[in-house]
């Protein structure tokens, strides 16, 4: 009975690799699909953009969203919200939809692993403001075998 119930576990889909996104958006989307970005950079071969409209998010301001792309493909969504209030706030509507994230420590900051996902609620305890990531594990293997692939053919 105990091995099925571990085995239900490990299959059991987490609920951050069933939503697979944030803001109506989901992760490996074709950037194509995005209206408004503006450029911000990149880092680590992904392509960040940011969006210019002012974005609310089930009622809580976010001071700034970014989106970042790997060879077209929507790798990272990143959210930045100020204040206790509106932290509070994400936390809460984070846990509605993934449940409970991991705690690190005791400080304001939490995980949600999936197989295809991770997300990140990472809030400074100075401030207050909180960034929330959300990032593609499937995406981020493949920027790796390609790191690696350029690597070894130098």
């Amino acid at each position: 009975m105990r091995l099925l119930y571990c085995l239900t576990i490990l299959w059991a889909q987490s609920p951050v690799d069933s939503i697979y996104g944030l803001l109506g958006y989901s992760l490996e989307m074709p950037q194509s699909a995005f209206r408004g970005l503006i450029p911000k950079g990149s880092f680590q071969r992904k392509v960040w953009f940011r969006s210019s409209s002012d974005s609310l998010w089930e009622g809580i301001r976010l001071a700034e969203v970014k989106y970042a792309f790997y060879k077209g493909k929507l790798h990272t969504i990143q959210l930045r919200i100020e204040g206790a209030e509106a932290s509070a706030a994400a936390l809460v509507l984070l846990e509605t939809y993934f449940g409970k994230g991991k705690q690190d420590g005791y400080a304001p900051r939490y995980r949600w692993i999936g197989q295809k996902a991770v997300l990140l609620y990472d809030q400074n305890i100075l401030t207050r403001n909180t960034e929330i990531r959300l990032e593609s594990l499937i995406l981020q293997q493949e920027l790796e075998r390609d790191v690696y692939r350029d690597l070894y053919n130098r």
